[in-house]
């Protein structure tokens, strides 16, 4: 990544909304009831979709700083 663009910040940030995530999904393994498995699917796959997104306008936004897009 450049310097000063703030990106590691953001990449670190979407880091810890996939790991939050993947924890709220694995509440559904080890306690399998239907309002956890739906909660925890739902919240989890919102944080593990944000984070993705997150990750994926950093990496563009670095492109574009590199000139390459």
């Amino acid at each position: 990544m450049s310097k000063g663009n703030g990106g590691e910040g953001l990449i670190r940030f979407a880091c810890i909304l996939n790991i939050l995530g993947l924890v709220l999904i694995m509440v559904a393994i080890f306690k399998l009831t239907p309002i956890t498995l739906v909660v925890s699917i739902t919240f989890g796959g919102i944080l593990i979709a944000f984070s993705f997104i997150l990750y994926i306008f950093v990496v563009i936004r670095d492109l574009r700083a590199r000139g390459v897009i």
